[in-house]
């Protein structure tokens, strides 16, 4: 038997009175004081909070003239709590830039590689207590625009970029980072503000330690590798703890003839009140119903802040259930979480840790595939524990669980080369289009790399170039358009599937550039394709 490490506390919700609860939050956000709810909880406040909340006391509430003015006194513009900061392992021209066969693309990594010096922040300091920001002790990357702090799940794919660019300094101390939040909160929160506390995200730290591990073996430095996993052991041991009690269900309670010590991994935040940075438009939806907030937070847990995923009648917010239901991705990350422990665990020399992780990696994999498969759609669906129904509509995420076959169904390679063929700028999120940013027509380019690493895992090589190079056309399109458009080339969170060279939209806000984890994705394919990949012909160029 295997003794977890005790969790002694666990942070699950912020009660700050300005940036997360209370009546001046209320009334900034509902009097639409910003147009962007997350402007006004990403300011730093110029004095005490105690002061600030004691004048607040003497503003006439219902003046929004009174309020913008004390907004105006009283707190400094966002970004105020961070300093840009240059990597001093940066590379002008990575050697991975040399495998690539197209000069035109050659140059066009270099110029996503110049983004790194805009995205790289550190915390400045003496601003702790007037911030929303989460103190780390390292510099970060942050994924641009709107999103002026870095992002869990996000962040993966970020430090594949730059392993591939060999800036290890900067990966390392971004995982450092990580470790630091796991040992303060016990989980890491969904983004570093103190408002995302009680959600996390997809749970990827384990899987973000082995590939830095990976690339400097590779890279020669083995003791520095070990290190690396002798530092983090305790803290990736700690997250799946976290999920395991916190975020799972038994499987034999919900499928017969399977493992009962394994568990299936849910959504579940411990938030039941609205989303400080989007309170207006949660209390327009869940009229303080402190359930519904509780399936939106799960939702934004869940990095797919909103998809038909989620909702009941797969098409509107107000039915939301993310907590019901035992989501195929999230499975699939705890499902490699548990294999990266039992990994590490030989590493370091624990056998009796070792022998329990590849077995209940085994156990709960062999669960994975077989539940949760259908063999009349060729995908894996997600199933809602609460209806007893599987969700049968397609998703990207149904896909995930590629990466960890090595001969997967045929019929569903096929149905795979079939939407590769129809959508030219990269597998949707869904076939549903409802106006949330995770469903059609968007793409999403870390979504696309976990179905092109599956496809690798599984000899598909030529379909994962195909994919490879649908995700190049669009993301190369766009760039060249924004520079047609605006003068500059961007890089875009999200893509238009059906239409190259087109960003992606929808949801809560307008689309945003930068873009962390996308110039990982792309970094990663022109290292993984460079020689394959051809030049990408945009529509204004026909």
């Amino acid at each position: 038997m295997i003794i977890f490490i005790v969790i002694a506390q666990i942070s699950a919700q912020c009660n700050h009175p300005i940036f997360c609860q209370g009546s001046l939050l209320h009334t900034v956000q509902t009097q639409k004081i910003f147009n962007d709810g997350k402007t006004f909880v990403d300011m730093t406040m110029k004095e005490k909070q105690t002061n600030i909340l004691d004048v607040w006391k003497t503003i006439d509430v219902k003046n929004k003239t009174s309020v913008v003015q004390f907004i105006s006194d009283y707190f400094n513009e966002t970004g105020n709590d961070l300093e840009s900061v240059i990597p001093n392992d940066y590379k002008e021209k990575p050697d991975y830039i040399n495998n690539i066969k197209i000069k035109e693309l050659q140059d066009w990594s270099l110029e996503i590689n110049k983004i790194w010096l805009e995205l790289c922040k550190q915390f400045k300091k003496g601003i702790e207590d007037s911030s929303s920001m989460i103190y780390v002790p390292n510099p970060f990357f942050i994924p641009g625009g709107r999103f002026r702090e870095f992002y869990y799940w996000d962040t993966m794919w970020v430090i594949d970029g730059l392993i591939i660019s060999k800036m290890f300094d900067s990966a390392i101390k971004m995982q450092e980072n990580f470790v630091f939040i796991i040992n303060k909160f016990g989980y890491i929160p969904n983004g570093a503000r103190i408002y995302y506390q009680g959600r996390t995200q997809p749970p990827v730290l384990a899987q973000i330690t082995y590939n830095i591990y990976q690339a400097l073996i590779k890279d020669g430095q083995e003791e520095r590798a070990k290190q690396l996993i002798n530092k983090s052991f305790q803290a990736v041991e700690k997250e799946f703890q976290y999920f395991y009690e916190h975020r799972s269900i038994r499987a034999c309670l919900i499928f017969k003839n399977v493992y009962c010590d394994v568990m299936l991994y849910h959504y579940d935040s411990d938030i039941y009140y609205p989303r400080p940075e989007s309170y207006n438009e949660d209390i327009n939806i869940g009229h303080a119903n402190t359930q519904m907030y509780h399936e939106i937070t799960s939702g934004a847990e869940s990095g797919w802040d909103f998809s038909t995923r989620w909702f009941e009648d797969q098409s509107s917010l107000e039915s939301i259930q993310t907590s019901q239901v035992l989501a195929v991705d999230l499975n699939t990350f705890m499902v490699i979480n548990i294999k990266r422990l039992s990994t590490f665990s030989k590493i370091l020399g624990l056998q009796a840790k070792q022998t329990f992780y590849e077995t209940l990696g085994k156990n709960t994999e062999e669960i994975l595939l077989e539940k949760f498969y259908n063999k009349e759609s060729y995908q894996w669906n997600d199933y809602n524990y609460k209806q007893k129904n599987f969700n049968k509509n397609f998703y990207a995420s149904n896909y995930f669980p590629l990466i960890l076959q090595q001969q997967s169904d045929s019929k569903l390679i096929d149905k795979l080369k079939q939407m590769i063929q129809e959508y030219p700028g990269g597998i949707p999120t869904s076939n549903i289009n409802t106006g949330q940013q995770w469903d059609l027509p968007n793409s999403w380019p870390p979504l696309n790399q976990i179905i092109i690493q599956g496809l690798i895992n599984n000899d598909q090589i030529e379909l994962a170039l195909q994919l490879s190079q649908n995700v190049i056309n669009n993301s190369y399109c766009c760039f060249q358009n924004s520079i047609i458009q605006y003068g500059k080339g961007y890089m875009f969170e999200k893509y238009d599937a059906t239409n190259i060279g087109t960003s992606g939209g929808g949801g809560e806000y307008e689309v945003q550039t930068g873009f962390g984890w996308t110039n990982g994705v792309v970094i990663w394919i022109l290292n993984t394709f460079g020689q394959q990949l051809i030049l990408p012909t945009c529509p204004q160029q026909i």
